[in-house]
């Protein structure tokens, strides 16, 4: 499979999951699945922009009233031609007000025993009032079905009284890590390696929109990862770290047979991660199967998680990120994926040559770059931006 075929494959492969009402501010990493529109107008009245004077008529002097409009209060002020009063940021503007005028842009003078607001010399006459529906009016669409659900998303829907919306996802996971020699805690035996990625998958995992749940480590047994498979779960995904290889030790393909699960993919042309597959699962699941060397499960993990998502939850595509490689050349046949940071005058520099054993290339690395076949120094190449 070819890394940049596997966002078509996936999205004629997999259906969308069904769609739901949620509360916007408890779904960060969702996708909406209707367009989101608004239920009021903002601002819902004419509302001052600035602090300042609501005033009546053109001036440039204005009689000034007792009193002031506060935002968040009703006022029973109303400004005939020619009057003032204070009003500050946000406050609804009186009847009669035909401009807001911004304290910077005048100031008070005693004329004839009277406090007149005056406009400042060669200050123009401008209108700081926000008017109703200036924003947007009810009913008026804020943002299309199909996009992530993110902070502005959320600010923007709570202005608009529309807090509640249909949506699919977020996503949510069960991940299971296998291996003999991996250990999670305690003293290591002779031959076993630490887990260096029970702690950190959920925040890649979590960075591609795909919540934890369930983390569980097994050794390499058939049979163990036969009964994990058919455990009771409302997760949308599984995900597997390691036994993608094809070696003695290796089950994932005899269980994915037994159980009647559909391959889609197969592995991936790209180094590292390139065992990684993607299937379907009898009870409707998708699994993410990735390999068990910790950088090759990242790079895995980053490509085709973002691709699940967007599969399963009807996300339209955005753009890549792109930026130019100074000093790497990638085979002639292979997608390479290498660490890069980004240095002076924009242009990124790979991590040196990564070892796949550890994530230690990632320390200072703000991205994955990755290299097509043939890619020469200076290259123009999509990157997969990391977790911070």
């Amino acid at each position: 499979m070819t890394v940049d075929g596997i966002d078509a494959l996936l999205r004629s492969e997999l259906t969308a999951i069904p769609s739901r009402y949620a509360v916007l501010a408890n779904a960060v990493g969702a996708t909406l699945a209707e367009p989101l529109a608004a239920t009021a107008a903002l601002p819902a009245a004419d509302t001052a922009a600035m602090d300042g004077f609501a005033v009546g008529g053109r001036g440039p002097r204005w009689r000034l009233l007792i009193g002031t409009c506060i935002a968040g209060r009703r006022s029973r002020i109303a400004l005939a031609d020619g009057e003032a009063v204070r009003i500050s940021t946000g406050a609804l503007t009186p009847v009669g007000a035909t401009a807001v005028v911004r304290s910077e842009h005048a100031h008070i003078e005693r004329i004839g025993g009277q406090a007149t607001v005056v406009l400042a010399p060669g200050v123009p006459h401008r209108n700081d009032m926000r008017l109703r529906g200036e924003s947007w009016s009810d009913g008026d669409e804020l943002t299309p079905a199909r996009v992530r659900v993110d902070a502005a998303v959320i600010s923007v829907a709570q202005s608009a009284e529309t807090p509640i919306a249909m949506v699919r996802g977020p996503l949510r996971a069960d991940v299971l890590i296998t291996g003999d020699e991996i250990r999670g805690s305690g003293e290591l035996a002779p031959g076993q390696v630490r887990d260096a990625l029970g702690a950190v998958l959920p925040l890649y995992l979590r960075h591609c929109d795909i919540g934890m749940g369930r983390l569980t480590r097994l050794p390499d047994d058939r049979a163990l990862l036969r009964t994990w498979f058919e455990l009771d779960t409302d997760a949308e995904l599984a995900v597997t770290v390691g036994a993608t290889g094809r070696g003695v030790a290796d089950h994932l393909r005899e269980v994915l047979a037994d159980i009647g699960a559909r391959v889609i993919f197969d592995g991936a042309r790209m180094r590292p991660g390139g065992s990684h597959l993607v299937a379907q699962l009898p009870d409707g699941r998708t699994l993410l199967a990735l390999p068990g060397n910790p950088l090759a499960a990242i790079a895995a993990t980053l490509v085709t998680g973002p691709a699940l998502v967007r599969a399963l939850t009807d996300r339209r595509d955005s753009p890549a990120l792109c930026g130019r490689i100074a000093d790497a050349a990638a085979p002639a046949d292979l997608l390479r994926i290498v660490p890069a940071r980004q240095v002076e005058g924009g242009v990124w520099r790979a991590n040196g040559v990564a070892g796949t054993a550890h994530l230690a290339n990632l320390l200072h690395a703000d991205a994955l770059a990755l290299l097509p076949p043939g890619a020469g120094r200076g290259a123009l190449v999509e990157l997969l931006p990391l977790p911070r």
